[in-house]
């Protein structure tokens, strides 16, 4: 799981203080991404190092000074990297490859369905591969069976998806 996506992705829409970036985390509950302050903290300041983002000092009222964030271009473009890297693969139980799904409409129609349609192949051979294990070694694993039935959903949503993005992406090529 790349939180650095979950940072970016929220920082490129507002700038935001540290304790008010972990309370929108908090707020949003982000599909069941969890970061911990510290880890956060210390992402930050390596994708600061790094050029993604960048902060300023700011005072509000009489509170203490506080360090404010915002994504850089560089970050952007990191952003889209990862976005892309993320939405294409499947880990069962990546929760990230979940979350990333989320920023879908920052993809151009045909680039996101292009990206999902990877994703889909990953995820057929993960079906593939459960449906091949022994029934017996399966009922012995009922987690096995829940997993089978994740990826037929996950396939059902990616082919519906991919279709809804196709049908948008003709009709702007067409408009």
């Amino acid at each position: 799981m790349d939180k650095r996506l979950l940072l970016l992705g929220v920082l490129r829409t507002q700038g935001l203080h540290g304790y008010g970036l972990m309370d929108y985390l908090d707020a949003h509950a982000m599909g069941g991404v969890a970061i911990g302050r510290s880890n956060a903290y210390r992402l930050l300041r390596a994708m600061e190092k790094d050029g993604w983002i960048k902060s300023h000092t700011e005072r509000d009222r009489n509170r203490p000074m506080r360090q404010v964030y915002a994504v850089t271009r560089k970050g952007e473009a990191e952003f889209q990297r990862l976005l892309r890297e993320v939405i294409a693969s499947y880990e069962p139980g990546n929760s990230m490859g979940v979350f990333s799904l989320n920023y879908l409409h920052e993809l151009e129609p045909h680039t996101a369905a292009s990206l999902l349609k990877e994703r889909k192949e990953q995820v057929e051979l993960r079906a593939k591969q459960l449906r091949e294990i022994p029934a017996d070694v399966v009922e012995l694993h009922p987690a096995l069976d829940l997993m089978t039935e994740q990826c037929q959903l996950e396939l059902r949503w990616l082919r519906k998806k991919i279709g809804q993005l196709v049908s948008l992406a003709q009709s702007e090529s067409a408009a």
